[in-house]
C-alpha cells in the first residue's frame, strides 16, 4: 500500500499513521469541510476473488455501521474511494487503548474496571439491539478518551466485509485470547459471544493476563474449549466473591449458561458497583482519631474482620491506580452532610440524588432557570426539556450528526443553543422550536454565556469569540489574541474578564471583551476548561491534569495548585462569596469553602464522567454527565 502521507483524497488531508494491521493502515485525517480531525482505515483489496462483489459489500456494511450511534461506540461517517484502496471515514478519538494502559500500569483498579465494563456493556448492548454482532471484543479494540469516555472500535466491517456476513458460521474471526469457544468450533457466533470476550477482557483488566495464557495458540483454543480459568479472587484477596459470579458466568462454555444480554449483565456489574462503593466508604469514615480507636477497642471480632476486608481492598485500589500520581485519591471522601452539616447558609446541602434522565448518550451542559423548567443538550443533536422537575423530559434531536456543547434559557422563553459545524441556534419559546442562525462555516462552538439581559459571548475553536450586545439576535466576531480554541469566558465587571483554552490559553480584555491579548506567562501546558470569578475578586481556573488556577486579586497574579485527576477536570463555579464546586471524569466532585483556598471530595458515589453545572435561583446545584446522567445536590 502507497505512502499517503500529504495527499488529499476528498475532502480528507492525510496527516499521519496511527496504526497498521493485517487489514490495512489507519491514518489520521483532517476533515476541511468540517474542521475536524478523523481516522480513515484503509482496507488491503483481497488478493483474487470477485473484486466488484467486494467493493459491494463494503459499502453496504459501511453503510450499515454509520447507522449506530452510541457514545460508546467509535461512530463511522462513511466510506471513500482512492486508487485501488477503500477507506472507512471514522471518528477519530484521542486517547488510549486499555491494551495501552495494562502494558504499561499492569493492570486496572477495580473502580475503572466497573466503569469501563459498564460503559462497554451499554455500547455493546446498544449494538445488539440494532442486530450487530462485533466479535473481536478485546482490550486493543477498546479505547478511552481523554475525558474517560469508554468507546468500542472496529465495530466489524473489515471482517464482514472480508468474511462475507458478520454472524457467518465457518469463520474463526477474532483474537484467540479473547475468542468464545463457538468461534474457535467455527460454530454460530451470536450477542453471547461478545459477552464471552468481554468477561475476557474484564478478567485481564483486573488480574493483568489474560484468562488463559499459553506458549502456544493451540495451547489457548483448547484451554476456552476444556479449561475453567482460575477464579479472580483466589489470584487477587480482598476483592468480593460478586466479581467470580459475575465474570465466571460471562466466560461461560455454553453460551446458554452465560448471560442472555448486555443489560443482563449490567444488571449485576451496576450491583458489583454499589457493593464496592459500600465497602470503601465504610473504611474511610472520618471520625476524629481517638474516637476511631475507641470504636476499636469495644468492636467485636466480626467489625474487626470487616475493616481488615476494607482495608486490604483500599491498598489494592490504591496501589493499582489507572494513574499512578492521581492526588485525588489521597483526599479523604465527605459526604455533603458532613461538609455542611453545621452551616445556615443558602447552600446548605443534605443530599445527592440521580434523576432519571431518559437518555444514554452523553449530556455536555445543563440549565436550570427555575424550580421547574430546566433543559439538556449533548450528543447526537440531543435536546433534553422538562417542565416538571426532572419527572418526566421530552426529548427531541437537531440531528444526530452534531453534537451540542451549551445553551443559555431567558425567562422570557428565548433560548440559545451551540455545538460543532458552526451550529448556533436561537429558540423563542423555550426550546420547542429552534432556528439556526448564520456566524459562518468551519467552526466548532464550545461556550455560551450572557452577563446581562443583552451582552453575551460563545467560545470555539480557531481562537473564535463571538459577542452579542442585542440579547443574541445579532452577534459578531471580536480581535483575540490567539488561534488555539477558546472553552469559557468570564467576567469580574461589564469591562474586565478573562478567557480560557487549549495549551493553557489565558487571554484578558479590559474592555468588555471587544479584544483580547494574552495573559503574561503561560501558567501550563494542560488545556484550560473553564473559569468562573465573583465580584469580591477572587477567580478560579480548572482544566486537564487536574490543574487548578486560582486569584485573589481580579485576576492580576493567578496561583497555580495541583489536585491530580485522570482526565481532567471539566467546569468550576462559585455556588456562593465563599462556597465553590469543581466537577470532572469519574465522578469527581470538589467543594471549597474558602474561596477555593482547599477543597475537600465528595463522596458522590457516581463514577460516571460529569460535564456540565447549573444552579438553581434556589441554590440547588443541577450536574451533567455521560450515558445521560442528571445528578441534583440539594
Amino acid at each position: 500500500m502507497e505512502n499517503l502521507i500529504g495527499k488529499i483524497i476528498d475532502n480528507y488531508k492525510i496527516v499521519s499513521v496511527l496504526g497498521k494491521g493485517g487489514m490495512g493502515i489507519v491514518y489520521k485525517a483532517y476533515d476541511t469541510k468540517l474542521d475536524r480531525y478523523i481516522a480513515i482505515k484503509m482496507l488491503n483489496p483481497p488478493v483474487g476473488g470477485d473484486q466488484d462483489r467486494f467493493i459491494e459489500r463494503f459499502k453496504r456494511e459501511a453503510k450499515n455501521q454509520a447507522k449506530l450511534s452510541h457514545p460508546n461506540i467509535v461512530a463511522v461517517y462513511g466510506f471513500i474511494e482512492y486508487s485501488n484502496l477503500l477507506g472507512i471515514v471514522m471518528e477519530y478519538v484521542e486517547g488510549e487503548s486499555l491494551e495501552k494502559v495494562i502494558e504499561r500500569q499492569g493492570r486496572f483498579n477495580l473502580y475503572d474496571v466497573i466503569y469501563i465494563i459498564k460503559q462497554l456493556l451499554l455500547g455493546i448492548g446498544y449494538a445488539h439491539s440494532k442486530g450487530f454482532v462485533h466479535r473481536d471484543i478485546k482490550p486493543s479494540n477498546i479505547i478511552l478518551n481523554k475525558e474517560g469516555i469508554t468507546k468500542v472500535m472496529d465495530f466489524g466491517i473489515s471482517k464482514s466485509v472480508i468474511d462475507n456476513g458478520m454472524t457467518k458460521t465457518g469463520s474463526k474471526i477474532g483474537t484467540v485470547y479473547y475468542m468464545s469457544p463457538e468461534q474457535i468450533k467455527s460454530e454460530e457466533v451470536t450477542n453471547r459471544s461478545d459477552i464471552y470476550s468481554i468477561g475476557c477482557t474484564a478478567y485481564e483488566m483486573i488480574i493483568g493476563d489474560p484468562p488463559f495464557e499459553f506458549p502456544s495458540e493451540y495451547e489457548v483454543m483448547d484451554a476456552h474449549l476444556k479449561k475453567s480459568p482460575p477464579k479472580i479472587t483466589d489470584r487477587m484477596s480482598g476483592v468480593p466473591e460478586k466479581i467470580d459470579k459475575i465474570f465466571m458466568k460471562a466466560m461461560e462454555k455454553n453460551p446458554l449458561n452465560r448471560y442472555a444480554s448486555c443489560e443482563e449483565m449490567y444488571t449485576d456489574v451496576q450491583d458489583l458497583d454499589i457493593q464496592v462503593a459500600k465497602l470503601t466508604s465504610y473504611f474511610r469514615r472520618t471520625e476524629p482519631r481517638s474516637k476511631r480507636y475507641k470504636i476499636f477497642a469495644v468492636s467485636s471480632y466480626i467489625i474487626f474482620a470487616l475493616v481488615m476486608i476494607a482495608l486490604s481492598y483500599f491498598v489494592y485500589t490504591q496501589v493499582n491506580k489507572l494513574v499512578s500520581s492521581n492526588q485525588i485519591e489521597k483526599f479523604k471522601k465527605y459526604s455533603i452532610q458532613q461538609l455542611f452539616a453545621s452551616e445556615d447558609t443558602k447552600n446548605k446541602f443534605n443530599e445527592i440524588t440521580k434523576i432519571e434522565s431518559g437518555i444514554s448518550l452523553n449530556l455536555s451542559s445543563i440549565f436550570v432557570l427555575n424550580e421547574k423548567f430546566t433543559a439538556a443538550v449533548g450528543d447526537s443533536g440531543a435536546v433534553l426539556v422538562t417542565s416538571d422537575d426532572g419527572k418526566t423530559w421530552n426529548h427531541r434531536s437537531i440531528g444526530k450528526t452534531v453534537s451540542l456543547t451549551d445553551l443559555y434559557v431567558f425567562q422570557s422563553g428565548k433560548s440559545f443553543v451551540v455545538g460543532d459545524s458552526s451550529s448556533l441556534y436561537y429558540s423563542f419559546n423555550f426550546l420547542d422550536s429552534l432556528t439556526l442562525l448564520p456566524i459562518g462555516s468551519g467552526y466548532t462552538l464550545f461556550k455560551i454565556k450572557f452577563i446581562d439581559q443583552t451582552t453575551g459571548f460563545i467560545t470555539g475553536n480557531k481562537g473564535l469569540i463571538l459577542k452579542t450586545i442585542n440579547g443574541g439576535m445579532n452577534w459578531y466576531k471580536v480581535k483575540t489574541s490567539s488561534t488555539e480554541i477558546i472553552f469559557d469566558v468570564a467576567f469580574f465587571s461589564s469591562k474586565s474578564g478573562f478567557a480560557v483554552g487549549w495549551n493553557g490559553n489565558l487571554l484578558t480584555t479590559t474592555n468588555g471583551g471587544e479584544t483580547w491579548s494574552k495573559y503574561g506567562e503561560t501558567l501550563t501546558d494542560n488545556y484550560l476548561k473553564s473559569i468562573d470569578l465573583n465580584k469580591e475578586g477572587y477567580g478560579l481556573i480548572v482544566g486537564g491534569d487536574g490543574t487548578v488556577l486560582r486569584s485573589t486579586d481580579y485576576g492580576s497574579t493567578w496561583e497555580k495548585m495541583r489536585l491530580d485527576a485522570t482526565g481532567g477536570f471539566q467546569k468550576v463555579k462559585f455556588l456562593s462569596e465563599n462556597t465553590s464546586i469543581i466537577i470532572g471524569n469519574r465522578g469527581i466532585i470538589l467543594i471549597s469553602k474558602d474561596r477555593g483556598a482547599t477543597w475537600n471530595l465528595v463522596d458522590s458515589r457516581f463514577y460516571s464522567n460529569m460535564n456540565g453545572i447549573s444552579v438553581s435561583p434556589y441554590g440547588q446545584v443541577y450536574i451533567s454527565g455521560v450515558n445521560g446522567l442528571i445528578v441534583k445536590i440539594q
